[in-house]
């Protein structure tokens, strides 16, 4: 039995479903950085990288789940030279996010 999972209610998208969790697994939508209930984007990569990990944890977290049952991330990067010069915040801002030690394995694609 599969469950829809929409951690913003009334602000559901229509095309697709945030989430959707089938037995054990939780399948999770691409989550971007923008704000789940306004739909605003946010502005530059470090701003983006934590809403959009925010809208992830904000999905698993419907589901029942917590950051530390998260086993694989994809990443999506439009622009690689701009991501290198705030790949500093990026990483500050994952850290704040995965800062409990748990890493999970995690695949960048430009």
């Amino acid at each position: 039995m599969m469950k829809r999972i929409e951690p913003n209610g009334d602000n559901q998208p229509q095309t697709h479903s945030n989430g959707i969790l089938s037995e054990n697994d939780l399948f999770i939508s691409g989550q971007v950085g923008a704000d789940a209930s306004t739909g605003e984007a946010a502005d530059g990569i470090v701003s983006q990288a934590t809403v959009a990990l925010a809208n992830l944890v904000s999905v698993v977290e419907s589901a029942g789940g917590n950051i530390g049952d998260i086993a694989k991330l994809t990443i999506y990067v439009a622009d690689m030279a701009a991501f290198h010069a705030e790949a500093e915040g990026f990483m500050i801002a994952f850290g704040t996010v995965f800062g409990n030690g748990h890493v999970p394995a995690m695949t960048m694609v430009v």
